[in-house]
């Protein structure tokens, strides 16, 4: 017995000019389809939506535009990322690929915003592509703030270690590349230990979170404070040389100094001592000025606390 369904024809075919437009303005995307020379043959609401609610010129959807001149006429702050995606409409238009694809930002003054701009081939006489940009603002801003929370040390909202370490290493091998000058600075708080026994952990987390303040408020702005541990904090200080990153690890230790906290048992006080390094084209990695400026920080204990001593290329310190 013959089982076969016939299954109902559709009341509207697909060829119907109005049902293909019906069918790109349901797409929540930005659509807009172009001919084998890049001219707009059709675009959807949304992206006629989008271009009015962004002040685009009058003509900008106009159908037999020319969507390469449109995307070259973006501003020099987009600049880059249009004249990219211009050689990605360029390579399908041409079938040298087979699709091209790019994040791009894409703020306004009151928001920030992100699409994934795709171009895919039409597989038609004649070519052509079609160009969507679907707005992906939402996983960005999630990826964003992952990214963020990885590189963050959650007590102090600093950089953590990783991400300072990282920055150290990136002055390292800039100094070893082009010359210049790059120093850090390692601080420890004093006698922590005896603020967690004496006040509780709430105050010693207090105590971190203010130094970390006090700290970033001292620092010039290409400096950087991250946290590596416990109470021990790293300073990235770009363009600084030793005698520099002396002045600066003093104006830290004044700030944190003069740092109180009020407490159960009155106002408790903090000092550091410092360590300073300058990083130096001999390093083999920053290991190496990491431990010159840590042997100079225990030096700083040994000397009384509360003070910078500078590391001279080996482990000869000068206080």
């Amino acid at each position: 017995m013959d089982h076969a369904v016939t299954l109902p024809r559709p009341s509207t075919p697909i060829a119907d000019p109005d049902y293909a437009k019906a069918v790109l303005d349901a797409l929540a995307s930005h659509i807009c389809v172009l001919d084998q020379r890049g001219l707009i043959v059709a675009v959807n609401r949304a992206w006629r939506r989008f271009a009015l609610e962004n002040g685009a010129p009058p003509d900008y959807s106009d159908i037999g535009r020319n969507y390469l001149q449109v995307c070259q006429s973006s501003t020099d702050a987009e600049e880059a990322e249009a004249s990219l995606f211009t050689r990605g409409v360029r390579a399908v238009l041409e079938r040298r690929s087979a699709v091209f694809e790019l994040e791009y930002p894409c703020h306004s003054p009151t928001e920030r915003r992100w699409f994934l701009g795709r171009v895919t081939p039409l597989e038609v006489a004649g070519g052509g592509a079609v160009v969507s940009h679907l707005d992906i603002t939402e996983r960005k801003l999630v990826e964003l703030e992952l990214a963020r929370l990885a590189a963050t040390d959650p007590l102090t909202e600093l950089p953590n270690r990783r991400f300072v370490m990282e920055l150290v290493q990136g002055e390292l091998e800039r100094v070893q590349r082009f010359g210049g000058v790059a120093a850090l600075v390692l601080l420890d708080l004093d006698r922590f230990k005896a603020v967690n026994d004496t006040y509780g952990h709430g105050v010693g987390d207090e105590a971190l979170r203010a130094v970390a303040r006090v700290c970033t408020a001292a620092l010039r702005r290409s400096d950087v404070v991250g946290r590596l541990g416990g109470e021990e904090f790293l300073v990235c200080l770009p363009g600084a040389d030793a005698s520099a990153a002396v002045r600066i690890a003093e104006k830290l230790r004044a700030a944190v100094a003069g740092c109180a906290l009020a407490t159960d048992h009155g106002p408790l006080r903090l000092t550091a001592s410092f360590g300073v390094a300058e990083l130096l084209p001999s390093d083999r990695k920053v290991d190496d000025a990491m431990a010159r400026a840590d042997r100079a920080l225990y030096t700083a204990k040994d000397l009384g606390r509360n003070r910078v001593v500078r590391a001279r290329g080996g482990d000869r310190m000068a206080d």
